[in-house]
């Protein structure tokens, strides 16, 4: 592999352009596999220019994981190859052995990957092999997730394997001796809902209606913030009218004080005229989750919805406005 020889020669000889052009031709030739999006291409291209230049640094662990990204974002034979081998030189040979399995897998027919993945599983029978067969799984072992039904672990230590479906995570602990294959099968967990009842309907049984009703917001919590932002708007038109009504004076007599008062009158404005629209949004929002249809037929209920109520209310004065909201819940 050319970032290979590269890594192994003078610094001083490497021709960093030419090398990356190669790379990222070779990158991109198209492959048996579904095509991945032109933006994960470019993407992907840009994680191995940038695991090749962690490479010839002899940073490798970094290397690796920018290899990796670049398989993920589109799967190309040399991005896993690049992979595998920056593991080793990190002397991480556990990953190394389990990249190699999913090489070997994908990319049967390529010489190159037959190679590599054969170089890489020479010793891996020092380690558990763990094969994994479930349907629309993820599969997560010790805390991390694999992306992959085989893989290697550590010989002679527990290790908890857990695999996520739809319906929900199943856990199992494993351990095995080194050399040993663990075939393992996972089904996805029945589906249920946490909320039902015996009766599969809400607890305590009946309908929704009989239950409780729907949960929306109380028809009379809408219409106060209704009455709350017409007020508020009631009060901005007055500060505008109030603001403008002080310009004649300023004019025909501008003074600094004439002038902080006009501008204290337009940030009051400006500040109500905010305030509405919060409002305003916040009003439209309650009555798209507002109950229409009255609550619960319990009497109890129905006592408790005749006894909130709220009213808002006005005072505008000369120099001022005070908007208030008084009710019972």
């Amino acid at each position: 592999m050319i970032a290979a020889g590269m890594a192994t020669g003078p610094r001083g000889s490497v021709c960093l352009g030419l090398c990356a052009g190669l790379l990222v031709c070779a990158w991109l030739a198209p492959v048996a596999e579904a095509q991945p999006s032109a933006r994960d291409r470019a993407s992907a291209a840009d994680a191995y220019d940038r695991g090749s230049a962690e490479f010839l640094a002899e940073n490798f662990e970094t290397a690796a994981g920018w290899f990796e990204t670049a398989y993920r974002l589109a799967p190309a034979p040399a991005a896993l190859i690049q992979a595998i081998r920056s593991h080793q030189r990190a002397e991480n040979p556990l990953r190394a052995a389990t990249l190699a399995l999913t090489l070997r897998e994908a990319y049967p027919d390529d010489p190159r990957a037959a190679r590599a993945a054969a170089g890489a599983l020479a010793g891996a029978n020092r380690y558990v092999r763990v094969e994994v067969r479930c349907e629309a799984c993820a599969l997560e072992i010790d805390g991390a997730l694999v992306g992959r039904s085989s893989f290697f672990v550590e010989p002679g230590a527990p290790h908890t394997l857990v695999a996520s479906f739809d319906t929900g995570n199943v856990t199992r602990e494993i351990e095995g001796q080194a050399g040993e294959t663990l075939p393992l099968t996972f089904e996805a967990p029945a589906a249920t809902d946490p909320g039902d009842g015996p009766g599969g309907g809400p607890p305590g049984g009946g309908t929704e209606d009989e239950a409780g009703g729907g949960g929306g917001v109380p028809l009379w919590i809408s219409v106060a913030a209704l009455v709350v932002t017409a007020g508020l708007g009631g009060v901005t038109i007055w500060s505008g009218i109030d603001t403008l009504d002080g310009v004649p004076a300023y004019e025909a007599n501008p003074t600094l004080e004439g002038l902080q008062d006009g501008r204290d009158r337009e940030a009051r404005t400006n500040w109500l005229i905010a305030s509405t629209s919060v409002a305003a949004a916040a009003t439209l929002v309650l009555f798209l989750f507002t109950d229409y249809g009255g609550g619960s037929n319990d009497d109890s209920d129905d006592d408790s919805a005749e006894e909130a109520s709220a009213e808002a209310w006005l005072d505008i004065g000369p120099d001022q406005a005070i908007l208030g909201l008084r009710g019972r819940l």
